[in-house]
């Protein structure tokens, strides 16, 4: 495959986008991990090539508030590429803590992140 079949290709997939924090409530005791942050999907690859994120939103944007005395939070960003003809939800899951994320990946057949960013932080009065 050539660059430019590659790159048609890829502006017409379909991606996920997913925000969590793996520290929720803190690092030491993360019993809400994976917290979710962020979840869109059916995110056009043509769109993420503009640098949009345009798909349909599951979960609304939350930014991150860690809990005083908390520590470092590290929040993760985490994108897949979704498999044709996937419809994907959460089923009515409406808490944000204590999501399965492994299971979340493994029901839609995800597969390993395409890309991956990361960044901690902490309460602004620590």
């Amino acid at each position: 495959m050539n660059y430019m079949s590659t790159l048609s290709y890829l502006q017409n997939m379909m991606y996920t986008l997913v925000m969590v924090d793996p520290d929720a409530p803190s690092r030491t005791n993360p019993t809400s991990a994976y917290w979710r942050h962020w979840l869109v999907v059916d995110i056009q690859g043509s769109s993420l090539k503009n640098g949009m994120v345009k798909g349909r939103t599951l979960t609304e944007y939350a930014r991150p508030t860690p809990p005083r005395n908390s520590g470092f939070h590290r929040y993760q960003f985490m994108l897949f590429e979704q498999p044709p003809h996937t419809e994907i939800s959460l089923s009515g899951l409406t808490s944000r803590g204590m999501w399965d994320l492994d299971l979340f990946i493994e029901n839609f057949e995800l597969g390993n992140y395409v890309a991956f960013q990361q960044f901690e932080t902490q309460n602004y009065n620590d």
